[in-house]
């Protein structure tokens, strides 16, 4: 993926479903062409991989303990505990990765891409660097993107950003952190239609 055109882009921003929702990113434009895989691993920061490699450990623990019972139960609790404390140590660590200078709010975020409000134009198929710190300590990633569109907008410039060069465990995180908000999105919707319908009946 390395001189993609813009229809080549764009199909890719289909690839994965993206949800509307705002999470905290930054965005630095790279001078240069796409940087190449081994590029990117050498250029992660180490909080950015120790979050990872923290979130499939978590998992594949509480997996293999379901596994074992109800025995399994208080033990899986302790697990969770501990694991809570490292991800707030791990947050803690991960936000002063977060650079205010550089610092936008999604619109929305996929597996694919975003999209944001910059507050200076970019070029269509411009490299960027990009972090996203997702809600609820579900991690953070850092990856390259590429500028799909860039249009006037209301107080800046609406970005749809592809992430062009990103490891797939990250991808699968985003993916995963979508479906997550989107089924939140869903079950608050579905509460306020049963709460409208309850106030009507009175």
């Amino acid at each position: 993926m390395s001189d993609l055109t813009i229809q080549q882009l764009a199909e890719a921003y289909q690839d994965y479903f993206s949800v509307g929702h705002s999470i905290s990113i930054n965005v630095q434009p790279v001078d240069g062409p796409l940087p190449d895989q081994q590029a990117l691993l050498s250029a992660i920061p180490a909080p950015f991989m120790l979050a990872t490699d923290v979130n499939s450990l978590n998992s594949s623990a509480l997996r293999s303990l379901n596994r074992l019972g109800e025995l399994a139960d208080e033990l899986a609790n302790y697990l969770q505990q501990q694991a809570r404390k490292i991800d707030l140590l791990l947050h803690y660590v991960l936000r002063q990765q977060d650079d205010a200078s550089s610092r936008f709010s999604t619109l929305s975020f996929g597996g694919s891409g975003c999209s944001y409000i910059a507050s200076a134009p970019l070029q269509p198929l411009q490299v960027v660097e990009v972090k996203l710190f997702l809600d609820n300590n579900e991690g953070a990633v850092f990856c390259y993107g590429q500028v799909l569109s860039c249009q006037p907008h209301a107080g800046g410039y609406l970005v749809q950003l592809v992430f062009s060069r990103i490891r797939e465990e990250d991808r699968e995180l985003l993916v995963r952190a979508s479906l997550h908000q989107q089924s939140r999105l869903l079950k608050q919707k579905a509460e306020q239609r049963q709460q409208a319908s309850a106030d009507n009946q009175h």
